[in-house]
């Protein structure tokens, strides 16, 4: 009889060490989580103790109650999507609960017609100006400024407009002449920022974009066009403007030269944002972060995006990757919190939207746009501060 106790005695013990082993291995590997103390010194078990802050986050964030799918569309052979691409490769999205199903398109208004196809997204200033007026689409935050010098013009090295040489406007960089421009077939994407820097570089020579035939193609089209002949001048952006191809090109413009002053954005459609605003305030909190990350690890990011690129169909170097980074910033939260805080220079709407609205007025010059549509952007309530202010206010504890 001792001997059936003292076995039995043995067996519990056993089986207690190997619970505790097990507890402790389950708890190596899941996400570290915050537990705060209340005034009076006891334990808060509230929200705050479901906080995760897993390898390479640079906040906690609380995850969502379960696993929600969210449609997330972006453009290929940009910048902006890279920073969801690390928060997926860093598993930040899953520690948050989130799945993403990733939505290729090739330029901002295509992505806009196809907007219930997706939730959320990242897009440029055509897809914000589109989406708005068009598909009621909710502008979350800026993603990066989109002015360093990655959208462009090329032209051949016996165009005209090289020929004519630079230092014939008040923007030295700029190539040709308001002769050599005029009557000009150029390759671009109408409704895009690359159209936006074309208008801003005839303006430069005393030309619209009447004074030249813009033929309307994806950048990818258009830059398989030039090469096989089309056209006098071609509009390309990002990993693009390094190809091999364009070694017996002349870059004629960019958007540094000209200065646009664009940014891109990270935006929700309205039913993606009527179904899942929780989920899609969550994506955004973890892809600002992941812009924050690529600007403090500008070399891994920038491998990242080559492995990105490399699946969407655009193979690039790394090299390239870090200086688009560096030449085009991710906005941090607290840029973003100063955008949708803050008003414009002039006083009349919040910075956010002026980033939209003055770009727009480009295009209305253009006759891409209407008066009464710009006037509708700049009294309409698509800019959304809610999101951005209460992650903010969140991660500082305010």
């Amino acid at each position: 009889m001792k001997r059936l106790l003292l076995l039995l005695v043995v067996f519990v013990m056993l089986f207690s060490i190997a619970g505790c082993n097990s507890k402790a291995e389950e708890e190596a590997n899941t996400p570290e989580k915050t537990k705060e103390t209340s005034k009076d010194g006891a334990e808060d078990t509230s929200a705050a103790e479901n906080m995760v802050k897993i390898e390479g986050m640079l906040w906690e964030v609380e995850p969502l109650p379960e696993k929600t799918k969210l449609r997330v569309a972006y453009i290929g052979s940009t910048s902006p999507p890279l920073t969801t691409y690390i928060a997926m490769e860093k598993k930040w999205l899953d520690a948050v609960n989130l799945e993403l199903e990733l939505i290729l398109f090739p330029n901002g208004p295509a992505q806009m017609e196809a907007s219930s196809a997706w939730d959320c997204a990242s897009t440029g200033i055509g897809g914000v100006i589109t989406g708005v007026i068009g598909h009621d689409l909710k502008v979350l935050a800026t993603a990066a400024r989109d002015e360093g010098g990655h959208q462009a013009f090329f032209a051949r090295k016996d165009s005209p407009i090289v020929k004519a040489g630079k230092g014939h406007t008040s923007i030295p960089e700029l190539y040709g002449t308001a002769e050599a421009w005029k009557g000009k077939d150029i390759l671009c994407a109408i409704g895009t920022t690359n159209h936006y820097v074309l208008y801003k570089t005839l303006d430069a020579f005393g030309l619209d974009t009447k004074d030249v035939n813009v033929i309307n193609m994806d950048i990818a089209t258009a830059n398989t066009a030039f090469l096989a002949g089309q056209g006098d001048v071609v509009g390309v952006w990002g990993p693009l403007l390094y190809n091999e191809d364009k070694k017996d090109l002349v870059m004629v413009s960019n958007d540094a030269w000209v200065k646009t002053g664009i940014v891109t954005n990270y935006i929700a459609s309205s039913g993606g944002w009527k179904e899942k605003q929780a989920a899609i305030e969550k994506w955004l909190e973890v892809t600002i972060m992941g812009g924050e990350w690529a600007m403090q690890n500008i070399e891994e990011a920038a491998q990242y995006m080559v492995e990105m690129n490399e699946l969407d169909g655009y193979p690039t170097e790394l090299e390239d990757n870090i200086e688009i980074i560096e030449d085009n910033p991710f906005a941090t939260l607290e840029d973003n919190y100063n955008y949708y805080t803050k008003k414009s220079e002039d006083g009349k709407m919040l910075d956010a939207k002026a980033q939209a609205y003055n770009p727009m007025s480009v295009f209305v010059k253009m006759g891409k746009y209407s008066k009464e549509q710009l006037d509708a952007l700049g009294a309409g309530e698509n800019f959304l501060p809610e999101p951005i202010i209460n992650i903010y206010n969140r991660v500082n504890n305010k």
